[in-house]
């Protein structure tokens, strides 16, 4: 036997729809996914850049000091971005540092490799 309240549908009065409603104070926006590229793209320039230049500029006098330098930059560097990496405008420059941090240690390792 059931319950006749199960049976019945339920109504929402207007004023539980507008309390419900103030609860949920986010509003969704549409994500921008061209800017948020072309930042994530430059970001990620910007920093695998930075590691070759740390690299340049170190290696150039002991090779593996500037990869050692560069090991030091991503890790102090990836180590903060990671926290921020869940933020709404964040997200794009996180994601793009890292890429760029991941892309510049292995182009300090492959110039270490070349003799460079």
């Amino acid at each position: 036997m059931t319950s006749p309240d199960r049976e019945r549908p339920r109504r929402l009065s207007a004023a539980a729809l507008a309390s419900s409603a103030a609860d949920d104070d986010r509003v969704v926006e549409p994500t921008p996914w061209g800017l948020g590229i072309t930042v994530t793209i430059a970001c990620a320039l910007f920093a695998t850049f930075l590691l070759v230049g740390v690299y340049e500029l170190i290696g150039g006098l002991v090779p593996w000091l500037g990869v050692a330098a560069v090991v030091v930059v991503t890790v102090g560097l990836g180590w903060t971005l990671w926290d921020l990496r869940d933020r709404p405008v964040w997200r794009w420059i996180v994601w793009g540092s890292l890429i760029g941090l991941l892309a510049g240690s292995g182009s300090a390792v492959a110039l270490l490799a070349l003799g460079r």
